[in-house]
């Protein structure tokens, strides 16, 4: 039976004792996680198909849509028996209401993991789409185009926009408004079933075509032919594809050399897009996207931020931060809007952590040519920028010390380990469930200073490593592996063992002095004293090891001879200045935790301090009279919250 005559019929048959819902903003909370809901769908039996058919039946039924046509869905759903779709929408009434908008979300819910693994493929929500398109100012003959449109979250929002603002009928807006391109072709049937939904929620039955095309918006000769037949586009709108470069298919890695201004290096596939953007915005018109934020200042972003700079066309960025907008999705995002009528050297900031609400959006002005070359975009907002000014130019900034990273094996679980037992000539461990003797003389003190952050817990860390190499010259060397068997027998026991795994690291490609060695030469020859930094913390970490013999990997040290210098240096670190300039300036992760990374803190900076002075910061034990005096040795006396 066509899905329309079963529909209607399953609609006569079925009665909501709930009232009237009101739409709302997709990320407020179901009484029930959507996930859940799809869980307990599958639990009756259901594949995706049927999950879909029923959330789609559920929209239609709960915002009483009037549908008479038979030949609005390309795709014939399949009929269900009558009791187990009342079933599943008395699991579907645990929702707090029902709008399009949770459909567009069950929808990028119901994408396979593997397929939004390859794709990139992330719900928005409903008031960042809002608020880019309203940025855009759409007019009744504007044409707007998502390059990644996956179910064409966006274009519904713009065609209710203009049908709204401009009493436009849907299949004039469908044909002449918008466009959207994606890899994914049944996220485009998708995109139809909603976009139809949308002309059916106002009255409208006509017999819809759309400019949906299922296409890579990689193929640079694609984009501008299409660019190309249309005059070009008023608005280039979405949400780029999230894709790490480690999580790239080879054809990607392939085509993404098409956009060489933006996709230079170890690229993520988001940065392309802005490229893809220019290409198909027509001189005058406006590009909005909500990407991560990665692109303000990752180092890989170099050549994205370079090109976007060279363009001379005035940037907005709404920048969240630490906030996820996405929900199961650990990433940090940011609006961009560009306007190619505004040819100017300004980029308007803001941090925005309470609403969208133009009126509370302030911006800071910057000019772009004060980063030239890739420079990163360190961009606050007026009110710190004079602070962040004075903590980075104090007398030395950290750059001045020897920075090191840890040790990268490739392979941790190995070659570090907490021993389970020790006599006086062999630590005792456990590998994938055989017991090994490790020879002591082979081995030195670990620490991992992500989960280190005291002296404390340093005292009380056990961890070693298994070290196979000695030092000749002040530099560390492979033992060869003749040596290696006679002098440490039990502990080539357990490396033989291994090999396959050690072989396989650098996918199968890597080139070690030897099978055996650690996968990266880092963090060798970091002997001496030392204080441990972590890579991310959610607060101001700084612990001294007077071990000099101890290394460390997943961490930073700064390493110095000098004692008193180290024990001065954690003050700062340690310090409510430290965490602020860290706060500011560095890359956001969930929980308010920031990156500790070299590239981050290097700038900070250390004021070149009198025998007193030191006296008073090595003794001093009270935290908020050394944090006050820390701020005021900075030049700064109103304290910032």
């Amino acid at each position: 039976m066509i899905y329309m005559v079963f529909l209607m019929n399953k609609l006569k048959k079925l009665t909501l004792s709930e009232g009237l819902l009101v739409e709302s903003l997709c990320w407020r909370k179901m009484l029930m996680d959507e996930s859940k809901i799809v869980s307990s769908l599958m639990n009756k039996g259901l594949n995706l198909n049927q999950i879909e058919q029923v959330l789609v039946l559920y929209f239609i039924k709960i915002n009483n849509i009037p549908i008479e046509s038979k030949h609005l869905f390309e795709n014939d759903y399949q009929s269900m028996n009558q009791d187990v779709l009342e079933n599943c929408f008395a699991t579907l009434k645990q929702l707090s209401g029902f709008c399009l908008d949770d459909l567009v979300m069950f929808f990028e819910l119901l994408v396979p993991p593997d397929t939004k693994k390859e794709t990139g493929a992330v719900y928005t929500p409903s008031i960042i789409k809002k608020y880019i398109l309203n940025e855009c100012s759409l007019t009744k003959s504007s044409k707007i185009i998502d390059p990644s449109c996956g179910c064409g979250s966006f274009l519904v929002t713009a065609a209710e926009i203009i049908h709204l603002k401009y009493k436009k009928a849907f299949v004039d807006i469908f044909k002449e408004n918008l466009f959207g391109i994606d890899i994914d072709r049944d996220a485009l049937r998708k995109a139809k079933v909603l976009l139809t939904l949308l002309a059916n929620k106002y009255g409208d039955n006509s017999n819809f075509k759309f400019n949906l095309y299922c296409h890579n918006s990689l193929d640079n000769i694609y984009i501008d032919k299409l660019s190309k037949e249309n005059d070009g586009f008023d608005f280039v709108v979405g949400n780029p594809p999230y894709v790490r470069s480690k999580n790239m298919d080879e054809n990607t890695k392939k085509m993404i050399i098409n956009w060489p201004n933006t996709a230079n290096g170890n690229t993520d596939l988001y940065f392309p897009f802005f490229e893809i953007a220019f290409s198909l915005v027509k001189r005058g018109g406006k590009i909005g996207y909500i990407s991560p934020n990665s692109f303000l200042q990752g180092v890989n972003a170099r050549y994205l931020r370079d090109y976007l700079v060279k363009q001379r066309m005035h940037i907005s960025i709404v920048d969240f931060r630490d906030q996820q907008m996405f929900k199961k999705v650990t990433s940090y995002t940011c609006i961009t809007i560009i306007d190619t009528r505004r040819q100017d050297d300004f980029l308007d900031y803001c941090r925005s952590f309470d609403s969208l609400d133009p009126k509370n959006i302030n911006f800071t002005s910057y000019k772009l040519s004060n980063f030239p070359n890739g420079k990163v975009w360190r961009i606050i907002n007026s009110e710190y920028d004079e602070i962040i000014f004075k903590l980075e130019n104090s007398d030395n900034p950290l750059s001045n010390w020897t920075i090191r990273n840890g040790l990268a094996t490739l392979k941790n679980n190995l070659f570090f380990f907490v021993p389970e037992a020790e006599n006086e000539k062999y630590f005792f461990r456990t590998y994938r469930d055989k017991q090994y003797k490790i020879e002591k003389s082979i081995c030195i003190p670990m620490v991992k200073p992500n989960v280190i952050k005291t002296e404390d817990e340093l005292k009380n860390n056990r961890e070693v490593a298994i070290f196979p190499y000695e030092r000749k010259n002040g530099k560390p060397q492979i033992i060869e592996e003749n040596v290696l068997s006679q002098l440490f027998p039990e502990t080539y026991k357990l490396l033989l063992d291994a090999k396959p795994e050690l072989l396989k690291r650098d996918k199968g490609h890597g080139v070690y002095p030897t099978w055996y060695a650690y996968g990266r030469t880092q963090g060798m020859n970091n002997f001496g004293k030392k204080l441990l930094i972590p890579y991310i913390s959610g607060g101001p970490v700084a612990v001294l090891s007077l071990n000099p013999d101890l290394l460390f990997y997943c961490g930073y040290a700064l390493i110095s001879d000098d004692l008193e210098d180290l024990c001065l240096l954690r003050v700062f670190l340690k310090s409510d200045a430290f965490w602020f300039f860290i706060y500011h300036t560095s890359k956001p992760y969930s929980k308010g935790y920031m990156a500790l990374a070299k590239n981050y803190i290097v700038r900070f900076s250390i004021p070149e301090l009198s025998q007193s002075e030191k006296e008073f910061l090595l003794h001093e034990k009270n935290k908020e009279k050394l944090n006050e005096w820390i701020w005021n040795r900075y030049g700064i006396f109103n304290i910032p919250k």
